[in-house]
């Protein structure tokens, strides 16, 4: 595997690990006070939008010049629409089907993925093919309890986490393309985050924005900016710069492995045997994808 594989998969790994902390925020928020799913995603956007801009600033000093010539701005404003449109349809979605139900349509999105790169020229290897399908049973048998998966509009609920997923697959496509080099990635992802905050701004003349008022919920946001926006976004988006957007989303499924086991630890929820068995198979998955034979390597994105 070439050294910068590897490096990709770690940023991949890490923005996963910073991904799974998303439901350890937000529950944490949902505890200690009484904001509305709107007010947590404008906060969320409100804190890292700055925060993402400030990294940005300081770590492509040396790029500037660079970044200003190679970043498309209005594209990366509209993938911020469209990221915008991914949070929204979780938080509508999950009102109308159970969460474990939610979590399996959506992770459907690394075949997703696939199947644009394929339109686009981008071919998958069988390989890739299998890890995918290992992955999404992986998920399956992760997520746990299905005796309750239907709610008020079960229909409903499944087209929107598919949407969900389609939006991220095409966003995920989308970022390779237009983000060419590496050493901008930070400021580009910032353009994005900035896109998605005035999306989300024009939703307060019709829901408010309710002020927390404790310091947990505060100290709760800004995690979530932090650990549950910025790292895993603007590092995925550096990880599909060196390994693609196909092999980048496979990765990326060992999330919810992730999210069990600080869910364990943090919050001493108990693991079935079967959900262990689920998260030994998205490992597998992934350890299948990069056994890769170094004579012959095939372009993916």
């Amino acid at each position: 595997m070439l050294s910068k594989q590897r490096i990709g998969i770690l940023w991949i790994l890490i923005a996963a690990s910073g991904g799974a902390t998303i439901p350890i925020f937000i529950r944490t928020v949902y505890n200690v006070s009484d904001l509305h799913p709107t007010d947590v995603a404008l906060w969320r956007f409100i804190f890292a939008t700055p925060l993402i801009w400030i990294l940005a600033t300081f770590t492509e000093t040396r790029h500037k010049k660079a970044a200003e010539e190679a970043i498309q701005i209005k594209p990366l404003l509209l993938l911020g629409i469209l990221f915008t449109g991914a949070v929204l349809a979780a938080m509508v979605g999950l009102q109308y089907i159970a969460a474990s139900l939610y979590v399996v349509l959506y992770y459907t999105y690394p075949a997703m993925v696939a199947l644009i790169s394929l339109l686009l020229g981008n071919r998958l290897p069988l390989r890739g093919w299998i890890a995918i399908t290992m992955t999404l049973a992986g998920v399956i048998l992760t997520v746990g309890d299905f005796t309750e998966i239907t709610g008020e509009n079960p229909a409903l609920g499944i087209l929107i986490a598919l949407i969900n997923g389609l939006f991220v697959a095409i966003y995920l496509v989308l970022i390779g393309r237009i983000m060419t080099r590496r050493e901008t990635v930070m400021r580009s992802s910032a353009w994005v985050f900035s896109g998605t905050l005035m999306t989300l701004t024009l939703a307060i003349p019709f829901f408010g924005l309710a002020i927390p008022q404790n310091w947990q919920t505060w100290a709760a946001l800004l995690g979530l900016a932090i650990l549950g926006t910025i790292v895993p976004i603007g590092l995925i988006n550096i990880g599909i710069q060196f390994i693609g957007a196909a092999r980048a989303s496979i990765i990326a499924t060992i999330e919810p492995v992730i999210s069990m086991l600080l869910s364990t630890f943090l919050l001493g929820e108990i693991v079935l045997p079967v959900q262990w068995s689920g998260a030994a198979l998205i490992i597998l998955a992934v350890i299948l994808l990069e056994a890769r034979t170094p004579q012959r390597k095939r372009k993916i994105a």
